[in-house]
């Protein structure tokens, strides 16, 4: 026996353009909701319309098989429906004559093949000899009646091994005019993209726009990877909004939507840890590094058919990926990242949602808990979309909120740097002499090789009235404009002494950084540690060779290849009235005192290693840009300074070369 019930009647104009059209009709659907014979298995003789089905028992559309008594089951079911001839004429008058058609609507991936009176009638997409599964949308058939007795509809279907079927496949069978159902399966697939297409698309349409947005910051700001990983984060997400739609559309079967959404999800968890990493500046990565890792690992465990394995590490992995990133953005907002805290509530807010969702999601499929818990939908107008969605929107929000507010802050810091850093250069100009004072008795040369725009090295070779000259070479401390401001107080301070006694020179420049670091108009008390210091060499070589040193913690200087032995003391600006010592030694005609700073010294490889002092050694006796080149191409790490006097004066002592000579 068939239920058929008046879906809904109402008035519909038959033409329009033509004035003799009639006015008004009447349309009429017919739900076939009831009275369904049901079996589950497959045999194709159940799809002839002599097959006794009697015995099969009945089941209502609007029902779940499991509310009405049924097991779930996997594979092959048959739905019987048969119609008598007067409930078919009866149904036939409100189609004025048209020709009858069935509107059938699968329960999600349910194949179906529709047989009437025993010849197939229509089939959706996956539904073939080797059946696949698709998110299969409403289709029509039409409904030929039987020449004589009733017309019997057996409808085929089918979901693969890995889907338990509680529901049952065959969701909406609808009965009516040809033209009506037309209209009414265009008004089905209407609402199939309103459910599963256009809030995927919307959503994957402005991560494409955010990940554009990301490429450009990342072109105009290169030292930030973050802006990269922004990119590449919104790429993964518009990716899975497009298999989202492309499935929702039968395009893209179930088989293939598994694999993909399983390595996508974990690529777009691994990809927005790599980027909060950046985005917070967080320095430990070891314990996120193995998240990452395990996560992308997941994916491979459902492989080897452990199914409900794979499903805890799944929840687990997203829950824990959630938590991992609230604890790095709450971490970073304490540290003094303001763009963190901005973050932290919407993503916090976001990943309890989905959280939440994915946990119910799991409980209801494993059956501990009612259907009602999973999957909450809601509206938009016609549009539907779940809690996912929200999620997603919610986090593209505050990322588009705090990139933008991060750039404009670092590209006013980066102005503001290379303000300070035109400045500091203009400082720099300076400190570091352009021209030598060479002449008859002295060779010099020097090298200059900053290694960040502008250091704290400086540098001056002051000649003096009888014809002596007083070297003077450092390094302060710090980098950029502060450096360079301190360094041209030591440098003003040095052209401006009287006494051009190394020992004298280095007292009165500790007590000037001293007095430039301490606050104005404090005294400086004994043993005050200031919060600026400098090392310094100071030496002054006479015509005849005769040479005076003295040195506040700077490296020694070198003679012929050979470092020259001084006495160590503090540098300047660590502790009022220290006193520097100083020394005295010979340099014969021809030889070369080489100065440099810890620059060269220091130079580190990619290996880690250090230049050191036996490489320093062996370049000493070259020339300065010999010696600058060859740090800088081992590693360059600091400024490098390095400054040479080569002793010509006729009335130096001549070298023990010179000497065996001339004998």
């Amino acid at each position: 026996m068939c239920a058929l019930s008046a879906y809904s009647q109402q008035p519909a104009t038959a033409g329009s353009g033509s004035a003799n059209a009639p006015t008004a009709g009447i349309r009429a659907v017919t739900l076939l909701d009831g009275q369904w014979r049901f079996h589950t298995g497959d045999d194709l003789q159940w799809g002839e319309s002599g097959f006794n089905d009697s015995d099969w028992p009945t089941v209502n559309l609007n029902q779940s098989l499991v509310e009405q008594g049924f097991d779930t089951y996997n594979g092959y079911a048959w739905y019987r429906l048969t119609i008598q001839p007067q409930q078919l004429a009866q149904f036939s008058t409100f189609a004025s004559g048209q020709p009858l058609s069935l509107l059938i609507s699968s329960n999600s991936v349910g194949q179906l093949d529709v047989f009437v009176n025993g010849a197939e009638a229509g089939h959706t997409k996956g539904m073939t000899e080797s059946p696949s599964e698709y998110q299969s949308p409403p289709f029509v058939v039409q409904l030929y009646p039987a020449a004589s007795g009733p017309t019997v509809i057996a409808i085929r279907t089918w979901a693969g091994p890995e889907t338990t079927i509680t529901r049952g496949l065959l969701r909406r069978v609808e009965l009516g005019a040809a033209n009506d159902m037309t209209e009414r399966h265009a008004m089905a697939i209407g609402r199939q993209w309103n459910e599963y297409v256009v809030s995927n698309l919307l959503v994957a349409f402005l991560f494409i726009c955010v990940a554009i947005l990301g490429g450009f910051l990342y072109m105009a700001q290169r030292h930030h990877p973050e802006y990269l990983w922004l990119a590449l984060l919104c790429l993964s997400v518009a990716a899975g909004g497009a298999a989202d739609s492309a499935f929702g559309l039968a395009i893209m079967p179930l088989s293939a939507y598994r694999i993909f959404t399983m390595f996508s999800g974990r690529i777009f968890i691994a990809i927005t840890l790599e980027f909060v990493l950046h985005f917070t500046g967080t320095k430990s990565r070891k314990f996120v590094r193995g998240v990452q890792i395990g996560v992308l690992l997941v994916p491979f465990v459902s492989f080897l058919h452990l199914t409900l394995v794979y499903q805890i590490l799944s929840v687990a992995s997203e829950v824990l990926f959630c938590g991992l990133v609230i604890v790095l953005l709450f971490r970073a907002w304490r540290t003094g990242r303001s763009e963190a805290g901005v973050m932290l509530l919407p993503f916090f807010l976001a990943a309890i949602a989905d959280s939440a969702s994915t946990v119910l999601d799991f409980a209801a499929s494993r059956h501990w808990l009612p259907e009602q818990f999973a999957s909450h939908r809601f509206y938009f107008g016609p549009i539907e979309f779940g809690i996912g969605t929200v999620a997603y929107t919610i986090f593209l929000g505050s990322l588009i909120a705090v990139i933008l507010y991060r750039f404009v802050r670092i590209s006013q810091e980066e102005q503001r740097s290379a303000a300070e850093i035109s400045a500091a250069r203009s400082v720099q100009a300076l400190l570091i002499p352009t021209q030598l004072p060479s002449n008859r008795n002295f060779m010099l040369e020097s090298a200059y090789l900053p290694v960040n725009g502008v250091g704290g090295d400086f540098f001056q070779v002051l000649p003096l009235k009888d014809d002596s000259l007083l070297i003077v070479v450092g390094d302060v401390s710090g980098k950029g404009l502060q450096a360079a401001m301190n360094s041209s107080t030591l440098v003003g301070a040095l052209r401006n002494e009287l006494s051009h006694d190394p020992a004298t020179v280095l007292n009165h420049l500790n007590h000037v950084l001293i007095g430039a670091v301490s606050s104005p108009g404090t005294a400086v008390k004994e043993l005050d540690c200031a919060p600026c210091f400098a090392t310094c060499l100071c030496a002054r070589v006479y015509p005849d060779g005769t040479t005076t040193i003295a040195n506040a913690g700077h490296l020694n200087p070198y003679r012929d290849g050979r470092e020259v032995a001084l006495a160590g003391s503090l540098p300047l600006g660590v502790i009022a009235n220290t006193e520097y010592e100083q020394s005295s030694f010979q340099l014969n005609r021809g030889d070369r005192l080489v100065f440099l700073s810890d620059g060269v010294v220091e130079a580190t490889n990619a290996e880690g290693e250090l230049f050191g002092f036996e490489r320093t050694q062996q370049v000493s006796n070259e020339s300065p840009r010999y010696i600058a080149q060859t740090a800088q191409r081992f590693g360059q790490t600091d400024d490098i300074t390095v400054v040479s006097l080569y002793l010509s004066s006729r009335t130096a002592q001549p070298s023990k070369e010179e000497l065996a000579y001339s004998k």
